[in-house]
């Protein structure tokens, strides 16, 4: 769907852990999906619904030819769907739409470049008013249509764009410049050098409309999608406000998230060094998973992370 608001001012970008969603039986580009930190990867939930489908996320994708035909990126930037984990939902009168799941890893590579380098979205907790007008960011793989030295090479590559945007009781709203193939896209902020994801774009007419990430049903779905409870510690904290241990406002201190998991539980921590005194590992089954590794655990010294 066509949701260029005024003129579109889309421009290619690079760099950031967002993939574009693929079905090799029509080879065709299908939409756009996100990594969350706990690894999984998250698009929207027609993406998966009646002729939609998808077996493969692509990274690192280069121009398309010169009338608009996608190219695929090199063996190694194309990792299978789990197509057993995915997940999803599409019920507009609940606003979610949305999809969950995994990848295997490449047989030599091993995962994706943003797993490596601890490249993920951060949910965002912070609700943006009506009136305040605030800008926010959206990067995906949508059609385009344009022609830029005689050529379409920027058709389904990825762009990003900035518009504003605010919440509703359900939906995202946002007056950012998609296409189709952009449905799945992060609409986000950087902020300290991370990147806070608001919304899943879903489509719309402009105003657009993306599922919320602070949607109950689908902040439920993604914060226990392995099936166990989990409690999640991020050595930054939540974008705003006290920490309570879910996805969306992580503890930063391990104590906290050991005392809290449950038996059976898993325990979901992002790159970073947490310091933290008197290591108390409870009598429990638990889990302690690092999707992305790179995490560093040792007693506490005066630079570490706040009590919460």
């Amino acid at each position: 769907m066509n949701t260029i608001c005024e003129a579109d001012d889309r421009n290619p970008d690079e760099g950031y852990p967002v993939g574009r969603v693929y079905y090799n039986d029509r080879k065709e580009a299908i939409c756009t999906a996100w990594i969350a930190p706990n690894g999984w990867l998250v698009t929207a939930g027609h993406c998966n619904s009646g002729y939609y489908k998808f077996d493969e996320i692509q990274f690192q994708v280069p121009e398309s030819n010169c009338s608009g035909e996608v190219q695929v990126p090199e063996d190694r930037h194309r990792y299978r769907v789990d197509l057993s984990s995915i997940k999803s939902r599409v019920d507009l009168g609940a606003t979610q739409d949305w999809a969950l799941f995994q990848i295997t890893p490449h047989p030599t590579f091993g995962m994706p470049g943003p797993f490596g380098e601890g490249s993920f979205f951060r949910i965002s907790n912070r609700k943006l008013d009506r009136q305040a007008e605030s800008v926010i960011r959206n990067t995906g793989f949508g059609v385009e249509l344009r022609v830029f030295e005689g050529c379409k090479k920027r058709n389904r590559t990825m762009q990003s764009s900035l518009g504003k945007a605010y919440n509703s009781p359900g939906y995202l709203i946002h007056f950012l410049d998609t296409h189709m193939g952009s449905s799945g896209s992060p609409l986000y902020e950087e902020a300290s050098n991370a990147l806070y994801v608001m919304g899943t774009h879903r489509g719309g007419g402009c105003p657009n409309i993306a599922t919320s990430v602070l949607n109950p049903g689908f902040l439920k779905a993604l914060n226990d999608v392995t099936g166990r409870p989990t409690v999640y510690v991020d050595w930054m904290g939540p974008r705003t406000g006290p920490s309570n241990g879910g996805i969306e406002a992580p503890f930063r201190n391990l104590n906290k998230a050991l005392e809290k998991v449950k038996s059976g539980g898993d325990i979901n921590i992002v790159p970073g060094n947490y310091r933290t005194a008197n290591l108390k590992i409870p009598n429990r089954p638990l889990r302690i998973r690092a999707p992305f590794g790179s995490v560093s655990i040792g007693q506490q010294d005066a630079n570490s992370a706040g009590d919460n």
